[in-house]
């Protein structure tokens, strides 16, 4: 089974690639509906609207892994950020991975720095 911070790359590189829709199975049932790949390519661009062009640098950052936080849900396991690179600009997304159906997938995605 693939651990969290391999999730959590694979998310970022998936995104960084333009790979939307590999990129949307990697979430929960209930965030693939709530996140099409048409909106994981919008929020992705519009991170980025000041310093446009493509991601080259995804770095899951381990000083940003959570194993408990306030929101924390029982299907919870961690909560990690990757960091998103580009000529000229650097954002990220923090994601919450979670336990369904036996695999771990990604809950929920807050876009942007912290």
């Amino acid at each position: 089974m693939e651990n969290c911070f391999e999730l959590a790359q694979r998310f970022g590189e998936l995104l960084s690639t333009g790979d939307y829709k590999s990129a949307q199975a990697l979430l929960t049932k209930e965030a693939q509906v709530l996140n099409s790949p048409a909106s994981l390519k919008s929020n992705t661009e519009g991170m980025h609207t000041y310093a446009p062009g493509p991601i080259t640098d995804v770095q899951t950052i381990e000083e940003g892994f959570l194993e408990d936080w306030p929101d924390k849900q029982a299907a919870d396991v961690a909560s990690i950020y990757v960091a998103l690179a580009g000529d000229n600009f650097n954002e990220g997304v923090y994601l919450t991975i979670a336990q369904e159906d036996g695999e771990l997938r990604i809950r929920d995605i807050q876009w942007g720095r912290p």
